[in-house]
Order: structure tokens, then sequence, then C-alpha cells
């Protein structure tokens, strides 16, 4: 799982498939509030309240948590996947879909301003 200072995951490639120890494409926010029963907040969130999940792997300095294989089989496990209508005809497998969607709703929540206040703060007791 990758973790970076300005984690963006709109510059991770592939940016509209999954990629190994990164969030979720950001396309796939929406779908996934609906398939977890919140479709009323996919319509109401904004582009820019979705792209605050990224805060989740917002960290001080940059880091690689590698998962025990315990770990990669409860949050991706044969039951966690799903098949995700992304609303275009498309359907993709993904997992972690209650995760994503409680870490979405809280970063959107919580707002721009106190997520990156946080986030300075934890930067300047690194320093």
């Amino acid at each position: 799982v990758h973790f970076h200072a300005a984690y963006d995951r709109s510059h991770v490639h592939p940016m509209q498939k999954p990629a190994y120890g990164h969030l979720p494409p950001t396309n796939w926010l929406r779908p996934m509030l609906k398939m977890a029963g919140q479709g009323d907040k996919a319509g109401e969130l904004s582009d820019d309240d979705l792209a605050l999940s990224d805060y989740q792997r917002r960290a001080p300095h940059t880091a690689i948590n590698i998962l025990r294989m315990s770990q990669v089989n409860a949050a991706a496990g044969a039951k966690s996947i799903v098949d995700l209508d992304l609303g275009d005809g498309t359907t993709e497998k993904a997992s972690g879909i209650t995760l994503y969607t409680r870490n979405t709703l809280r970063m959107a929540k919580m707002g721009k301003d106190a997520l990156q206040s946080a986030l300075d703060a934890d930067i300047a007791m690194q320093n």
C-alpha cells in the first residue's frame, strides 16, 4: 500500500483501472458509493469532494506498507470481490467497497482545510 505527502490517484497509471497498492480509480468512487447503499451521497458529493479520498494515502513521508497475506485475504479475498457497475455499460471486478465508501465519506465530511491542516501538522513533526 503506497503513501506519499502529495498522493494523487489521478496521477497513478492506469488511471481508470485498478493499480496494486493504490486507491481505486477516482471514477469508481460514485459507483462504489451507490453499491454500498449511499446513492444519495454519490449524487451530492462534488468531484472535488471525491478527490479528498486521496488524503487516506497521504502521509508526512513516502512509505510502503507491506501487508501480511492474512490482511490481503481479508481485504481482497474471494468474498470481498464484487462486480462493480461503473454506470457506463462497463462492469469491473472491485473489492474494498465498504472500506472505501466509509473513508470517502469521512474525508468529504472533514473537508480539505481540516485534512490539509492535519497533514501539515504531521509533516511539521517530522522536521
